[in-house]
């Protein structure tokens, strides 16, 4: 279903006329037709001002809706402290819902204790984007691409995993929640590497 059905569908839903949702999003008439008609997009700040506007999850204008006996009823869970763990260059990983099969996002709770400049090993790069969300302490995030960026608790950044970075605590430790995505085959190659106990190497 595309963006316009989408649209269209939920807009429909609401019991919203097109200049009910122009006058609550503050979008054109013209532009909502257009979008609905497969005729025109929208921008990220748009598609979240009619997500509001039609009191819908952002994500509800992308994925079509389904009705596949069973779909949508996975999950999985990891009780506290009872993710698979492994350690790198400082850093203690613990695997949080890992699970479900065909996952194309990672999730760890990251303890940080390595200091720059750090080892050998302290920089990776890996394909897709890396989500952090500082729970405790205080980090700093060295790129290849930007100056060391200190994050406290609370702070969260998301970017291209495939620049080479590393994390430094900067308090005693660091404790992070941190999401990768990487893909189907590369969650699978990943999730298979933490659990042997697999230590990456840097990226030259």
């Amino acid at each position: 279903m595309s963006l316009g059905e989408q649209l269209r569908q939920a807009r429909q839903k609401a019991q919203l006329s097109l200049r009910d949702l122009s006058a609550r999003a503050g979008i054109s008439i013209a532009k909502l037709s257009k979008v609905e008609n497969g005729l025109a997009t929208l921008r990220h700040p748009e598609l979240l001002t009619l997500a509001e506007a039609l009191a819908v999850p952002a994500t509800a204008l992308l994925a079509p809706p389904t009705h596949v006996p069973g779909a949508g009823a996975r999950r999985t869970l990891t009780r506290a402290d009872g993710g698979r763990k492994f350690e790198h260059s400082h850093r203690t990983y613990e695997m949080l819902c890992s699970e479900l099969s065909g996952q194309s996002n990672l999730f760890w709770r990251v303890t940080v204790r390595d200091k720059p400049p750090g080892g050998e090993d302290a920089f990776v790069s890996h394909p897709g984007e890396e989500f952090v969300y500082v729970l405790k302490g205080k980090v700093a995030l060295h790129t290849d691409a930007y100056e060391p960026l200190v994050l406290a608790a609370g702070d969260s950044v998301l970017f291209d995993a495939q620049t080479r970075h590393a994390y430094f605590a900067i308090s005693r430790e660091a404790v992070l929640l941190m999401s990768n995505t990487v893909g189907e085959e590369g969650a699978r190659v990943q999730n298979e590497a933490a659990r042997a106990g697999f230590r990456p190497k840097r990226k030259r």
